[in-house]
């Protein structure tokens, strides 16, 4: 590939990023000690690597979910379990023109007969936005809370759960980049954002945390936080 074709590639990769990470995005939802909070991680991208023909085809993108489903998970005596996922369905009414869209279950089509399904699949941790809004972000999962709750959790089961505040939580976050920087994905990803982006140094890092802050804040590193 020529150097201008990989600077067009990389040039698309950096503007499909953006369109991603533009918009704040719609959290899976969790259901944890009898109350319902919004997630900034997405457990089921694992399995869904794996199994990329067990999501059904959206009938309807929006640039605020870019996953194109909802997963809601529950915390049953320390195991995190799968008990819906849900898409967007158009729907046409009668004497209206365009259409609108309500949510459909595609649980049982994902996991015909089974009803809550352990995520033994994910390891890592699992970000729950807690209290007040302290600074909106209209970009990804980068707005800031006051507070949080954070899971670790193993093959499905949560070893660990503790809160933290705003200043906690930063200090937590940066801790997983840091870790993440040592990484070789990192360096894979960092040397390739050199080559062919056109960026300096601090862009390319800046670019790197941004866009793959889901993926670093839900790794666990030997390092605890």
């Amino acid at each position: 590939m020529s150097k201008v074709s990989r600077l067009v590639a990389w040039s698309f990769v950096v503007l499909f990023a953006i369109f991603l990470f533009a918009t704040a995005q719609e959290g899976d939802i969790l259901l944890l000690d009898g109350k319902k909070y919004f997630i900034y991680t997405n457990p089921l991208a694992p399995f869904l690597q794996k199994n990329p023909g067990k999501l059904p085809r959206p009938e309807v993108t929006s640039s605020s979910n870019w996953r194109g489903y909802i997963a809601t998970w529950e915390v049953k005596q320390d195991r995190l379990v799968l008990v819906d996922v849900e898409m967007k369905h158009a729907v046409t009414k009668p004497g209206e023109q365009g259409f609108s869209t309500e949510p459909r279950s595609v649980m049982s089509e994902m996991f015909p007969g089974q009803k809550d399904v352990l995520a033994d699949w994910f390891s890592g941790h699992v970000i729950i936005p807690d209290g007040e809004l302290v600074n909106y972000v209209h970009m990804g999962y980068a707005s800031i809370y006051e507070k949080y709750i954070l899971l670790r959790v193993e093959n499905g089961v949560v070893t660990r759960k503790w809160k933290a505040d705003t200043a906690g939580f930063i200090k937590f976050r940066e801790a997983q980049f840091a870790a993440y920087k040592k990484t070789e994905e990192y360096r894979q990803a960092l040397e390739r954002a050199s080559k062919e982006g056109g960026m300096s140094s601090e862009q390319n890092e800046e670019f790197l945390r941004e866009f793959y802050s889901e993926r670093y804040m839900s790794m666990i590193f030997d390092e605890r936080p």
